[in-house]
Formats: structure tokens, sequence, C-alpha cells
């Protein structure tokens, strides 16, 4: 199992383990008191006791880049962001009427996400306290129109690279490029509480409160998995070493392992221990560190490859390979195939032995790895038993029984005789072509005729002798590479898919693929497209091919939108066809939004509406991404309004007019207006006024976005 080492104590529950820069964990515990763990020092240092009170549930996360923490609580409406390094509340974030109810931080550091009691997914600049996003809400309602449920909550938010997922409410997942709010895909796995999110592939697996994992086509090209796990609840998901292992872990003391391709439980006590577990975080591939309950903080090597490589090294196979049983990881290590390498070489040099008699020496051979190989070693020498039988057969020439022996005990193929039977085969199927492509059927007859009761040689001497216009067709076929020939032949006669020539010619023709994919990267678009004309006549790889071919046009219209500074076009070919982001030139276009968002993000911070218009042009309302667009907008018109309470109160009733016709009533403006009431200013609204609108609605009104609200 896992080597385990304890590294500290605390004297409270850890509810939160994090790993941030090397070589530090985050750690908070119940207590409420945040502390940084030196895995290298093997050192703690505490940062600070939040004062909260007894009843608060504390909500929190680490930047893993930035050594800065974020939290509130379930009773708070104010989220506050702590330099580590520092030791102090650098920015507070008002939530207006919410509480948050899960948060993470992006994996760049410069954004965070809130989930809310509202069901609301919010997204915030660190360096701003102006929301930039309201990204989606749980359950599916438009707020305007339907009543909200009385309980609500954000359960879970999990990213990978820009892709955010979440869940809440209802059971729904949400999944989105966080930066563009493109390509948002909504899940229903059920109406069961989700507490875990990982991405997998082109999959999400889903850990809920019942203990049941879900595998979530994010395509919806295959259909779901499910897979109940021992546990009561899943708290949170980790994937480890490498493909396909993934922990599974809930409140309790063990730990799961479990394929996450096949979904199948591989281990269901692969880390067990003497108290409950309450967070756990990855370091590198194969280590973990596990907090629990009674403030332990555990490292676990779940590859333990010095005691692995010590056994290879002095020739304990046997225990190798048992002690991999125990050590699953171990089997995808390179040192793994190695102990393989080993097998395999000792296997042939026990076979020869054994084709020569010397049974003894095969044993000796083979001893260091019993009992762990017993099954495969007794099956080499059952078959080697029939050694001498074989030797016969080959030198009376009975063909029929010698390949009946070998496909009854395929060990014998190791044998330098059966070596000796193809070669035989080979000439003789060679010399029949001739001479049945010289019209010579008697003589080709003869020739075959001691593997003519063979049944694996059966179809090709049939091919041969009944359909020799056929294989002359095939050569031909096969020296002018007329694919659509070769497939027409094929569909008749499913024998000609074995023959070793057809073989290599499909093979080589395969390679085409990649190289078009290549070409394309390079923006070698002459050289791809006479790479795809070549394909066109590969018959046998059609689907490839007009994958390739619509591939290989839209990337051609990229490149042309890109040179003639059509940008508008070419955001809407990668918001169609995002596997066009393959491209390297394509993720630079992507990251050049990207940076534009940024531009008008700290424009929004201080109202400067002008800029943003400016930064966008005529983008402002491109389609699939206007509604971050219209988020910043939002973001930015909220910033002059405040400064209006400030500096021109008089002003303030005509700008929230002029708000609410361009985006209708939202939350935020609720929230301002009944701050203001406190100061003694107030806007006097008509009733139509407070009417909430489709976040979509400023589209209407884009002709007329002023650079000022009032």
């Amino acid at each position: 199992m896992p080597i385990k080492s304890i590294l500290t104590q605390f004297t409270s529950s850890i509810i939160r383990l994090e790993s941030l820069q090397k070589p530090w964990l985050g750690i908070v515990t119940s207590e409420n008191e945040i502390y940084l763990y030196n895995t290298v020092k093997q050192s703690k240092e505490k940062i600070v006791h939040l004062n909260l009170s007894n009843d608060a549930t504390l909500i929190c996360a680490f930047d893993p880049l930035g050594m800065q923490l974020i939290f509130g609580t379930d009773q708070s409406k104010t989220l506050h962001l702590i330099d580590l390094n520092q030791k102090k509340i650098i920015r507070r974030f008002e939530l207006d009427h919410q509480h948050p109810t899960a948060i993470a931080f992006a994996p760049d550091g410069s954004h965070f996400i809130c989930g809310t009691d509202e069901g609301r997914v919010l997204l915030w600049r660190c360096d701003a306290k102006t929301m930039i996003a309201r990204m989606h809400s749980f359950p599916e309602y438009a707020a305007y129109s339907t009543i909200k449920p009385k309980l609500n909550f954000v359960s879970v938010l999990k990213f990978e690279g820009d892709l955010l997922a979440t869940s809440g409410y209802g059971g729904s997942v949400v999944i989105t490029d966080y930066q563009s709010q493109t390509h948002i895909h909504r899940l229903h796995p059920g109406y069961v509480r989700n507490n875990a999110l990982l991405f997998y592939h082109e999959s999400l697996i889903v850990g809920n409160q019942n203990g049941i994992l879900l595998k979530l086509d994010r395509n919806g090209k295959s259909l779901n998995q499910r897979l109940a796990t021992p546990l009561a609840s899943i708290t949170q998901l980790l994937r480890i070493g490498p493909e396909p292992y993934i922990l599974v872990a809930s409140t309790h003391r063990r730990l799961l392992l479990i394929d996450g391709e096949k979904m199948q439980i591989i281990h269901d006590r692969y880390i067990e221990l003497d108290e409950n577990l309450t967070s756990l975080c990855k370091v590198e591939e194969s280590t973990i560190y596990v907090g629990t309950e009674k403030g332990g903080i555990y490292r676990f090597d779940l590859e333990p490859l010095n005691h692995f490589e010590s056994l290879i090294k002095s020739k304990a196979y046997a225990e190798a390979y048992l002690y991999t049983q125990q050590e699953p990881l171990l089997q995808k290590n390179k040192t793994y195939e190695i102990l393989e390498s080993i097998f395999e070489k000792d296997l042939y040099l026990a076979s020869l032995a054994l084709e020569k008699g010397e049974n003894e020496k095969a044993k000796i051979i083979l001893t260091p790895f019993l009992p762990a190989k017993a099954k495969e070693i007794t099956t080499l020498f059952t078959a080697f038993l029939h050694i001498n039988r074989l030797m016969y057969l080959f030198k009376q020439q009975k063909f029929s029984a010698f390949y009946g022996l070998i496909e009854q005990y395929p060990f014998l193929r190791r044998t330098s005789v059966y070596s000796q039977a193809e070669e035989v085969w080979e000439n003789c199927f060679s010399h029949a072509q001739k001479w049945m492509l010289s019209g010579k059927t008697k003589e080709a007859r003869a020739k075959l005729q001691p593997f003519s009761m063979v049944n694996v040689k059966a179809p090709f001497i049939q091919l041969l002798l009944q359909h020799i216009d056929v294989l002359k067709s095939y050569s031909k076929a096969l020296h002018s590479h007329d694919y659509q020939t070769l497939k027409q032949l094929s569909q008749h006669y499913s024998i000609i898919r074995k023959l070793p020539s057809y073989l290599r010619l499909i093979a080589e023709a395969g390679e085409l693929s990649p190289a078009i994919t290549d070409a394309l990267k390079d923006k070698a678009f002459e050289h791809a497209f006479l790479l795809l004309e070549e394909l066109r006549d590969v018959v046998q790889y059609e689907d490839d091919f007009i994958r390739l071919k619509n591939f290989a046009s839209y990337a051609f219209n990229l490149h042309r939108t890109i040179q003639n500074h059509h940008w508008r076009s070419a955001y809407h070919l990668l918001d169609t066809h995002p596997e066009l982001l393959i491209l390297p030139w394509g993720k630079i276009l992507e990251e050049q939004w990207h940076h534009k968002l940024e531009q008008c993000e700290r424009y929004a911070m201080i109202g400067d509406l002008s800029s943003i218009k400016k930064e966008l042009t005529n983008l402002i309302n491109l389609q699939n991404r206007y509604e971050r667009i219209g988020d910043i907008l939002r973001a930015a018109y909220h910033a002059q309004l405040k400064q209006i309470v400030i500096k021109h109160s008089e002003s303030f009733e005509r700008a929230v007019n002029n708000y609410c016709d361009l985006f209708g009533m939202d939350t935020e403006l609720l929230y301002l207006l009944k701050q203001t009431q406190h100061q003694g200013i107030r806007a006097n609204l008509q009733p139509i006024q407070y009417k909430f609108k489709a976040r979509s609605f400023w589209l209407r009104n884009i002709q007329r976005l002023p650079d000022h609200i009032a």
C-alpha cells in the first residue's frame, strides 16, 4: 500500500488543505486558523486567526499561484482577500444581499468564482472590488419570471484550464469557458446534490452525496456511466499518477482507487486511516497530502519506486510483480516496463532451453518469477511437452496437425521449428502465385498441397486457386494505389485485409492524416491540400478525409480572416468550430481576446465606457461572446453610479433611469438603491422600471450606449 508518513499535528480538525507554490501547503483548521506548511523544512507558520462567530461556517479557497486566501462565511455578505506573505487583509468584496456557499480561484490567480445561496455563480477580479460577471444560476430559472426556491446554493466549483464546471441546487452541472463564456453546456445527471467534480478527457466525473459516481460525456456522443461506491457521500475527486487512476474521498477513513476509463473500483481501501479524513490535495502525480478530523497532516507516496527498483535490482522479480498488485500505479510506470521486458527475455531463453530438451535449465531461468507468473510459466512448460511431436509433424510435412498443435498451444510459436514452417509456407505460396499468374494451375496446386488442410492457410489458398482473377486485380490495384478497387475487393474477400502487402499500404496511407494536421498548424496550406488530394483516393480513410477536408477549409478561412483583420468573422469561426484551437495561431487569436477582456475589465473598474468601446469596436455584440461583454458594461456603469452617488448625487436619479432603460433592473442595482436610501439619496422610479429584463436586453440599445450613464 502507499507509504504513509505523518508531517505535523494540529489541535483541531483540518478543514482545508491545498498545494501552493513549492514547497508550501496552505492549511485551514476548524479553529479558523490559517497556516503555511513548508514541506521541505517540515515546519509550519501561523499566518492569521480569523475572528468568526462560533456558529458560522467558513467558506474559503487558496490561490495556488499568488499566495492568497479568500474567505467568507455562510452568515456574511462580504468576502475578504488575505495576502499570506503580508499576513493581512488586502481587499474586501461585497456580495450585496447574498452569502457564499463555494469559492474557487481561477488557475492563473487573476480571477475567482463565488457561488452564493441564491444559486448564482459570480466572477470577480482579484484586484477589484467590482463584480465582473454573473455567469449563470441554479436552478434553471429566469430571475424575472419564476419564483426562486426557498433553499438555494452552489455546491461545487471545479477549474480545468479556462474551463469551469459548477453544480448547485437542482443537481444540474454547467460547463463553460470562464474567460469568454462560450461553449456553455448544461448537463442533467439527476436531482441529487453533487459535491465533487473532475474533468476527465471529454467527460466530466460527478460525485454526489449518495456515494454515486457519474461519468458524463460533455459532447453527448456516448452514454453516461454510473458507479455505486461503498461511500455514504463523495466529497472530493482527485486524479493521480498516470491515466486512468482517480482517488475518491468521503468524510470516512478510507480512499477508493478507481479506473476512470472503465469506471470500475480497483481498490475499495486503497488508503485507510485511523481517523476520518477531511481534506486532501496533490503535490505531484505520485504524492498526496491528507488532512484529518483530529488535526493530522499525512503524506502518502503512491509510487514507492525505491523499494520496487531495489526488488528488480536484486532479481526478486516475483516479489516485484506481487508488489505492483498492491501498488497498481506502478503498473503504468516505465520501471514496470523494464520488469516486463526482463520477463519476456527470460521466457524466450527458457523457450530455447525447452526446445533443446534442457528442462532444468528452463526452470532455473524462470524460478525468480514464481509464484507471480505461475500461470504463464505452467502454460509454457505444458506447451513444450509437445515439442517432439511438433518436430516430428514438421519433418513429415503433416502441416494440418502441425498448425493445429500451434493453435492449441500458442507458446509453440516461439520455437525455431515454427519459424521454419512459416518460411516453407511463404516460399510455397510465393511460387504458387507465380505459377498461377503464368497459367500453371496444376503446378500451383501441387506446391500448396501440404498446406491444403491447414485451417489458417485455407482462405489464402482458396483465393489463389479459385480466384486468380481477383488476385490479379489486387496486384494491379496494389501497384497503382487504386484504393477504390482495393476496398471493393477487400469487402468481397475479407482475407485480402490480412495480406501483409495490404496492411503495409493502408498503414502508409494512414500517415497522411497527421501529416495534413501538421501542415495546417504550420500554415502550409498548399502542401496540406496536396496531401488531402492524395487522401481523397484512400476510401479506407473516407471519414478521416471528410473531417480533415472540413477542418482544412475552416483553418484556411480563419487564416484569411486574420490576414484581412476581419476579427468578427475570425472569432465566429473559433466559436462555431472550437477544434481550430489546436492550431497555434488559433490559440494566439484566443489569447488576444483574453487580453481584450483583461483591458476591458480594468476599464470597467473605473467606469471608463469610452475605452471599453474603443477596445472592442465591432466585437461588442459578438455572437456567443456578448454575455461576458454585457456583464463588463454593467460593471462599468455600476462603477459610474457609485461615483455619481459620491460626487454628483443630484444626477443619481437620472443616471438610474438611464441604466434601467438600457439594461432593466438587476439585483446589483437594487442593492445600490437600498444603500443610497440609507444615505438619504433616493431615485424615484416608475413601476415598470423595477421589472427585470433578459440579460441580453442591452443588445437592442447597442447604438446608444453612452460614455456616461448620467
